[in-house]
């Protein structure tokens, strides 16, 4: 007998995050221009994974469980180099978050993104 499973669920945040992420020098670094994807998977409750629709994203995302109040950060750019994504344990519940730029000197937030999804 096989077991049924339910394919990961990708939520595009609605509004892109632009701006300008600093390297470690804290110099200009990559442009940031894109949606922020936030994937749920019912065999992985309670845990969210961030990355950018056009691939890499010098972001932090700033998440909020409406449904037990439990907040947090998830940066997608680790010591001057992007990742390709980041992995968050946000609780199962209806979650919203603000999207800005990332980096390690002062980094530029032009338009925050932002966006809402639900977590199983």
């Amino acid at each position: 007998m096989s077991r049924a499973s339910a394919e990961p669920v990708d939520t595009v945040l609605l509004i892109p995050v632009a701006g300008l992420a600093t390297g470690p020098t804290g110099l200009g670094g990559p442009l940031v221009g894109q949606h922020v994807t936030a994937t749920t998977d019912t065999e992985r409750p309670g845990i969210t994974e961030f990355r950018g629709t056009e691939g890499i994203c010098a972001c932090m995302v700033h998440w909020r469980n409406l449904t037990t109040g439990v907040a947090g950060t998830s940066n997608n750019f680790w010591f001057g180099l992007p990742a390709t994504g980041a992995t968050a344990i946000t609780g199962s519940g209806v979650l919203v978050a603000t999207v800005t730029t990332s980096g390690a000197g002062s980094p530029i937030t032009v338009l925050p993104g932002a966006g809402l999804w639900i977590v199983p």
